[in-house]
């Protein structure tokens, strides 16, 4: 370990959401997980992530919604005393994988101090958009930066995998840099794709989010499986609309059977033109391609009309993973890339 930065030092970054281009069973696990053949990639939906070490040895974490609450839960038209209020309630303590990686960091490297974590989330919860995992894996390099160790230190894999499946791609392929990755095993084991193309994607979010483990426990094995290469081919060229005819979710079926919104968002969304609309991970996020940034600003500002309140739509575009850092000392900002 090299010398920790001072107390007064802060680093941040904007963990990105993920979209699960292709995803599909395989089997069932001993360990009670499945065995997955998955394609993903980031996309620029973000949160925003602070954090700085204690001389305490404790973990303070405080997250709130951007731009406020209240407005994510207008745009959903969710009400303090409806069923649906605790899509937006977000916990600080243990239950957080934040304060889990955390946790688990100061454990593993012996660490007498602690830290001040500020999350402000964008990304919903319980979409299949990975922000739990994204923010777990920035706040493990942000971390590591803190105490004079390297974000790309094996350990922080090691400590990715234990935390969930999708938390090892948010620290890059391999610990590279990459727009998009084949993720195999549990989504431990992970592949970079060459991926140089900007697709403009429309991101829907319902009234209603999806626990990961039930969409698992209702989704069946298929007696013969799809592979990934269309997909990976189609990446490769960047070309959207084959990507858009190569995807595929085998949890999509499962998590329609548990809510009928899933299905009535994809036809609007296919109503839209847009293409190769389908569920994200286990959801309750979809996602479609549009031909032109200019079409996918058009679709989404028609789809945010037409289900107002109800949804959170937005244009996104495709990004990178890991997320870049900035450290401020002594009233300097630097951007540290995190690639050695």
């Amino acid at each position: 370990m090299n010398h920790p930065l001072p107390f007064s030092a802060t680093v941040r970054t904007r963990p990105p959401a993920k979209l699960n281009l292709f995803l599909e069973l395989l089997g069932k696990r001993d360990d009670g997980y499945h065995d997955i053949d998955t394609v993903m990639i980031p996309i620029d939906w973000c949160d925003q992530l602070t954090l700085r070490r204690t001389e305490s040895d404790i973990i303070d974490l405080s997250v709130r919604w951007i731009p406020s609450p209240e407005i994510v839960a207008r745009q959903l038209g969710i009400s303090p005393e409806s069923a649906q209020a605790d899509m937006i309630e977000i916990p600080v303590d243990h239950r957080n994988l934040v304060y889990q990686a955390l946790e688990a960091f100061r454990n593993r490297f012996a660490l007498q101090t602690g830290f001040q974590c500020d999350l402000l989330k964008s990304i919903p919860a319980g979409a299949g958009m990975g922000g739990a995992s994204s923010d777990a894996a920035a706040v493990l390099r942000c971390a590591a930066i803190l105490n004079g160790i390297s974000p790309n230190h094996p350990v922080l894999q090691e400590l990715a995998a234990v935390l969930g499946s999708d938390v090892p791609f948010f620290l890059g392929a391999n610990r590279e840099k990459c727009r998009a990755a084949r993720a195999t095993g549990r989504g431990e084991h992970l592949s970079q794709i060459a991926s140089s193309s900007q697709f403009d994607i429309v991101v829907v979010f319902p009234q209603v989010s999806l626990s990961t483990a039930r969409v698992y426990s209702v989704a069946s094995i298929p007696d013969v499986t799809i592979d990934s290469a269309d997909i990976i081919k189609a990446l490769r060229a960047g070309r959207a609309n084959d990507v858009a005819l190569a995807g595929e979710n085998r949890l999509q079926e499962a998590a329609s059977k548990i809510t009928t919104e899933i299905d009535e968002i994809l036809k609007s969304m296919w109503r839209s033109n847009l293409l190769g609309c389908q569920l994200t991970g286990s959801g309750s996020a979809c996602f479609g391609f549009a031909r032109s940034t200019i079409e996918a600003k058009r679709v989404a500002n028609q789809l945010r009309s037409q289900h107002y309140p109800g949804l959170r739509v937005s244009h996104c575009r495709q990004s990178m993973v890991p997320a870049p850092i900035e450290m401020i000392s002594n009233g300097e900002r630097t951007v540290l890339t995190g690639s050695k």
